[in-house]
């Protein structure tokens, strides 16, 4: 586990929010929430708190499908900067 999703990780487990299987890949961070109407800038700020509002480039969020399975959720992309 990298140092950006143990970290990402740790700072959701104090919210309501129920992640799914953090990837990183290079600089590349994706961030499953199984909530479907999760509220991207809360989910923004938790990741932003966790790593530093100067880590995250080109956040994009969108609503799809979780891990292939029925569930919909919010996805939180991002590249970090290290």
């Amino acid at each position: 586990m990298s140092d950006v999703e143990t970290a990402i990780r740790e700072a959701f487990e104090h919210t309501e929010y129920d992640l799914g299987n953090v990837a990183v890949n290079r600089r590349q961070v994706r961030v499953p929430v199984r909530q479907e109407s999760a509220d991207p800038d809360a989910l923004r700020a938790v990741i932003e708190e966790a790593l530093g509002a100067d880590a995250l480039a080109t956040v994009t969020v969108t609503t799809e499908r979780i891990g292939g399975e029925d569930t919909v959720g919010t996805v939180v992309s991002f590249r970090h900067r290290s």
